[in-house]
């Protein structure tokens, strides 16, 4: 990630975009949507351009991405995203992008509870039983040799 304002000449910020990026959404429901060959600065920029993006903005200039494409994150779930891989924790207004960079955005979800195998309940009863019953036979030969 380079520093989002780059001072040239006469004190001027200025961003310049970058080329070729590619921007792939996974919504977690089987649908995936990948743009190729995109140009921009910013993440936020970039995602904007190709995509229908609702933004809640936060303390001074941090953006954060709601919802894309009428998908809305709520709860547990909501959007994330990826820069070459790699889990980016910078607002998307603030990441700016390099050359050929792959921003991939993933509508994430709790991770899903273990199922309980129900055969497990009468195999854990069983054992239970067989566990206490011996400590009932250790008690009654302990007992017996101690009178």
């Amino acid at each position: 990630m380079q520093p989002i304002g780059v001072v040239g000449e006469g004190g001027n910020n200025s961003i310049i975009a970058a080329e070729g990026i590619t921007v792939s959404v996974d919504f977690g429901n089987g649908t995936t949507l990948v743009f190729s060959n995109l140009n921009g600065s910013t993440v936020l920029e970039v995602t904007s351009e190709v995509l229908d993006v609702q933004v809640d903005w936060y303390i001074g200039p941090l953006a954060y991405v709601r919802g894309i494409e009428g998908v809305i994150g709520e709860g547990q779930y909501g959007w994330e995203y990826w820069v070459n891989g790699e889990f980016a924790s910078v607002a998307v207004n603030l990441y700016t992008l390099e050359d050929n960079d792959v921003v991939e955005w993933v509508y994430s979800t709790p991770d899903p509870q273990p199922i309980q195998d129900p055969t497990l309940i009468p195999g854990a009863s069983i054992i239970s039983l067989s566990g206490f019953g011996f400590l009932v036979i250790v008690y009654i030969q302990t007992s017996r040799r101690l009178r």
